[in-house]
Order: structure tokens, then sequence, then C-alpha cells
């Protein structure tokens, strides 16, 4: 099917990512109309509306639901409140696109499926990284078996965090987890897109700051294909990097710096030890995303990161540190 028409969207968050992310997400995807804002202060949803000419600002979850207008919403508030904010969502019967982690816990994260089927609405999970055309073609080329059979994969995503996480991420009772839930679950996600299903883990954190949460985390993970990789995620790399690496019998893919924005390259590298550049295009991966979920939203038969896909990271996570 495909989808046709404008798709009108609340916005869950008025905070740095909000302004960073969405709003040029919004400004770039034709099929998505930013109509509404929500803020748990009425006076900043009413000055981020009227600064980003977006029609109307709301001072509560529950005021932004009972839009009409609004069809679907995009929750980009803290962590802890996704549970709550995606719930009032659902339950007023808008499609969902819920940042990660979708919840602080995974049997959380499936009340949020179940309840959004029992509603008969979509709920999509923030996992960027899957609308990067680079990773795609590395599925696609593990996937046609030209590189054989898949033997490990390594993964590596660093930030540069000069100083304590910002606001509640560095507390345990608000993020439960730092760079897991900050940034490893996006390539936790990417690994099953890329191999499939996880289906053990194990790992060891460290707190090298003395934060509540983690910093530093290093995870060995086994997957039903029958290959085995590893994860390290930190906040302290000198420089933000990110590398996915898969190794195969008879060649190999790997893509660098291509998160969080998918503006990194990406190689195969052939037995013969060929070095085949398949980044392809490289659009924003937070507006492909947009495109892509407002599509389905609208009805398209368009591959997405689902609430499943965001439940079962967290039994993921779980694993790694419980």
């Amino acid at each position: 099917m495909s989808p046709s028409g404008v798709l009108r969207w609340g916005l869950v968050g008025t905070s740095g990512y909000a302004e960073r992310a969405c709003l040029p997400a919004f400004a770039q995807t034709e099929s998505a109309e930013l109509v509404a804002v929500a803020s748990s202060s009425p006076e900043r949803a009413a000055g981020f509306a009227a600064t980003h000419a977006i029609p109307a600002g709301y001072g509560s979850v529950d005021a932004l639901c009972a839009d009409d207008s609004v069809r679907a919403v995009w929750i980009a508030s803290a962590s802890h409140q996704h549970v709550e904010h995606a719930h009032a969502v659902i339950a007023a019967g808008k499609d969902v696109l819920l940042e990660k982690p979708t919840a602080l816990n995974a049997k959380q994260g499936w009340e949020l499926v179940e309840a959004a089927a029992a509603a008969g609405v979509r709920l999509a999970t923030g996992y960027q990284a899957r609308y990067v055309p680079a990773h795609q073609k590395m599925r696609d080329l593990i996937g046609s078996g030209e590189l054989g059979t898949v033997v490990a994969l390594r993964s590596l995503y660093g930030m540069r965090r000069t100083g304590p996480p910002r606001t509640w991420r560095g507390e345990k009772e608000l993020a439960r987890w730092g760079v897991l839930a900050d940034i490893g679950t996006h390539h936790i996600d990417l690994m099953r897109m890329l191999i499939g299903e996880v289906t053990h883990a194990t790992g060891y954190t460290a707190h090298q700051r003395g934060f509540e949460t983690e910093d530093l985390a290093v995870a060995s993970l086994r997957f039903a294909c029958g290959a085995l990789g590893t994860m390290t995620v930190t906040g302290s790399y000198f420089r933000p990097t990110t590398v996915m690496e898969i190794v195969c019998t008879e060649g190999s893919v790997i893509a660098v710096d291509t998160s969080p924005d998918g503006q990194g390259r990406a190689t195969m590298v052939r037995a013969d030890g060929t070095a085949i550049d398949i980044t392809g295009e490289t659009p924003n991966s937070v507006q492909a995303q947009l495109a892509t979920v407002t599509a389905a939203f609208l009805g398209g038969d368009v591959a997405y990161a689902t609430g499943d896909d965001g439940a079962r990271n967290l039994e993921i996570l779980e694993m790694i540190a419980p």
C-alpha cells in the first residue's frame, strides 16, 4: 500500500532533543505536519510553540491528546515519563512514536505493546539507526548470503561527555541505566536488525566518574544465528564515534560513525581483500525515521522499529545490567 496525504503530529517535550532533532525532522518531512506541542509547563509550551510557529502549545499531555487535529504523537520526554505519557496517548486512540527506552523495565514495555494492540493504534520506537541506508545495505548483503555465514560482531559506541549527565540521566531512580539506555540500546537494536535475535547476553558496567548511572558498559552477546558479539559503550570517549562490524566467512561489512545521524561511511570487504564503499545516500536518520514512521501510520507497507522492538531491547538491557 502506498501512503498518501499529510499526518498531523503532536510533540511531547520541549527539551534540547525536541529542538535539536525533532523540529528539523518535521521541517524536512512534507508528509508530517507538527500542529501541537506539550510540556509540563503551560508557559514553556506556549513559548516553544510561539517561537517555532507551532499552532498550539499545551501544559499537559492530556490537553494535547484532547486536540482532535492531532492524529499521532512523538513522545520525546524524559525516560521516566515515557510509560505514563505513552499510555495517555494510546488511550486517546492516537498512534505513537516513543523515544527509547520505552520504559524502565521490560514488563512495562510489553504492557505498552499490549495496550496499543488493544486500542488498535500503532506503537513505534525511536531507533534511528534502522533508517540509515548504509545499515539497510549491510542487512541486505548479510541476508543474501553473499558474504557467507555470519561469524562474529563487534560494536563500539562512544560519546564524549565532559561533565555530569544532564538533569535526570545520572539518577538511578529516574533513568535506571546510563550509557546503556542512552546509546547502547541503539546498537542492540541495530544488531538485531542486521543479524537477528539475541538469545543470551551478559555484561559488566562501571561508574568511572562516580555517577549513579553507569558511564561504561561492555557486553557479550549470543545470537540465534550462532554468531557471537561484543558491545562497548562509554561516555568517556575522546570524540563521538561508532563502529559496527559484522565478520562473515567470505567477507565483512563495517560502518564507522554512522550513528546517531547516519553521516558516516560503510564498507564491504571481500575475502580477496577488495574493499567496496556501500554508504549510499546519507539522509539525516531522525528525518528518515519520521518519514518512514509517518508513511506507516498513514497505511504504508513499510518496515519500522515497533513497540515490540522497544520491549525486546529492554529485555536485553536487563540481561546485561539487571
